[in-house]
C-alpha cells in the first residue's frame, strides 16, 4: 500500500512541481554558498569566502525570523501538497485505492501516508535535517529542538488529514433517509442491488410497479369469470415479469460497471445464482404477497417458483447476450411469445425446471465471460 501511494502521490506530485521545486533550490544554493560578499570579492581568500557563506546557512537556524520564513515556507509547500493529493482521489483511475486502503486498520494507513508525506517533503526535511546538526554544533539547542519537533508534527498532520479525507469520501452528507437508516445493517451480496434500487432507480421502480398492478388488476378483472384457471395467473405472472424486464437489465447494468470486482469474491457458480434468486425475490416482494394472499399455498409456491424461473432465465440470457438493448428486446419478446404458447396449452409447469435448468446452465457458462456491449 505504501509503495502504491508514494508511486501515485509523491513521484507524481514531484513531476508536475518539478520546475517549480528546481527553481527554488537553485535560489537556495546559490544564495548559501555562491553569493559575494558586500566589496570587493578579490580582497577575500577562497576560506574567507566560503566562511562567510557558512555563516549565512547559520544565521538561518540562528535567526528566529528566518526560521519562521522556512516554517511558513515549508507550510505553504505541505497545503500545496494537500490539494494536489485530494485532486488525484477524486480521479476515476485511482478509485481501486477505496477498495485496497480503506480495507486497511486505519493506524496502517496513517503509517502509510505518514511515509509517503515525508517523500513528498523531502526537501524541506532535507534542510531540516541539516539545520538541527548546524543548531546542535553551534549550541541552539531550542531551535534544534524546535525544527525537530516542527518536521514529524506537520508530517503527522498531514497524514491524519489524508485518512480523514479517504474516509470520509464515502460518505454523502446528502444521503437518503434508506442509506441514514441502513447505516450500520450488514449489507449481503444480494442486497447491494436492492440499495442501488432506492438512491438511483427511484422512479423506474415506481413505473415498474404501477405497470405490474396495472397488469395484474387488468387480467384478473378481464378474465374473472375464470380467474381459477391456473391459465390466467401464468398470464399474469408473464405479464409481471415483462414489466420487470428493464429492471432485470438494468440489475446486470448495476453488475457489469459497478460490480466488476465481484467476479473475485470467493463465491461459486450455485451461490452466486441464489445471490441473484435473492434479489428478485426481494426485488418482487409485493408480488410474492399478492400471491399468497390470493391463492392457497401450494398453488402459490408452484407460482412463486413459475415466477422466478422466469425471472432467472431474463436475468440469465443478458450474460450470454452482453449489454445491448436491441438485442435484449428481441429476446425478451421471443421468451414472451414461447412462455405465452406454454401457458395457452396448460404447460405452464414444465416451464418451471426447465427455465431453472436453462438458467443455470447459460449462468455457469457465461458468467466470468460477460462484458458490455454496446
Amino acid at each position: 500500500m505504501t509503495n502504491v501511494l508514494v508511486k501515485i502521490f509523491a513521484k507524481g506530485f514531484y513531476k508536475v512541481n518539478s520546475g517549480f521545486l528546481m527553481c527554488l533550490f537553485a535560489v537556495f544554493i546559490s544564495y548559501c554558498f555562491f553569493i559575494n560578499t558586500a566589496g570587493d570579492i578579490k580582497l577575500l581568500s577562497a576560506e574567507q569566502a566560503l566562511y562567510y557563506n557558512f555563516i549565512m546557512l547559520v544565521n538561518f537556524v540562528k535567526s528566529p525570523m528566518i526560521t519562521i520564513l522556512f516554517f511558513t515556507g515549508w507550510l505553504i509547500y505541505t497545503i500545496k501538497s494537500w490539494y494536489y493529493v485530494f485532486g488525484q482521489l477524486y480521479k476515476v483511475q485511482h478509485q481501486f485505492l477505496f477498495y485496497s486502503i480503506l480495507s486497511s486498520r486505519k493506524t496502517l494507513q496513517f503509517r502509510s501516508w505518514f511515509y509517503t508525506q515525508f517523500i513528498v517533503s523531502l526537501p524541506f526535511v532535507f534542510y531540516a535535517l541539516i539545520a538541527v546538526i548546524t543548531g546542535i554544533v553551534f549550541h541552539e539547542y531550542l531551535m534544534a529542538l524546535i525544527i525537530t519537533l516542527f518536521t514529524p508534527l506537520l508530517i503527522s498532520i498531514s497524514a491524519f488529514i489524508y485518512v480523514i479525507k479517504l474516509n470520509s469520501l464515502i460518505q454523502n452528507n446528502n444521503s437518503w433517509w434508506m442509506f441514514v437508516l441502513s447505516r450500520r445493517w450488514r449489507k449481503p451480496f444480494f442486497s447491494l442491488f436492492l440499495y442501488y434500487v432506492s438512491d438511483k432507480l427511484k422512479l423506474t421502480y415506481i413505473i415498474t410497479k404501477l405497470l405490474s398492478y396495472v397488469v395484474i388488476i387488468s387480467v384478473m378483472f378481464s378474465l374473472a369469470d375464470v380467474k381459477q384457471d391456473p391459465r390466467v395467473v401464468g398470464l399474469v405472472i408473464l405479464g409481471v415479469v415483462i414489466a420487470h424486464s428493464i429492471l432485470i437489465y438494468q440489475q446486470h447494468k448495476f453488475e457489469l460497471i459497478f460490480l466488476t470486482t465481484s467476479r473475485n469474491f470467493p463465491y461459486s457458480i450455485g451461490n452466486l445464482y441464489f445471490n441473484y434468486l435473492l434479489t428478485y425475490m426481494f426485488l418482487l416482494l409485493p408480488e410474492i404477497i399478492w400471491l399468497f394472499a390470493s391463492f392457497t399455498p401450494i398453488m402459490s409456491i408452484g407460482l412463486l417458483l413459475l415466477l422466478l424461473s422466469m425471472v432467472m432465465l431474463f436475468h440469465c440470457i443478458l450474460y450470454k447476450i452482453g449489454l445491448a438493448m436491441n438485442n435484449y428486446l428481441p429476446w425478451v419478446l421471443g421468451l414472451f411469445l414461447i412462455t405465452f404458447l406454454f401457458i395457452l396449452f396448460g404447460l405452464m409447469w414444465l416451464l418451471v425446471p426447465i427455465y431453472f435448468i436453462v438458467s443455470f446452465v447459460i449462468f455457469n457458462m457465461n458468467y466470468y465471460k460477460a462484458e458490455i456491449f454496446v
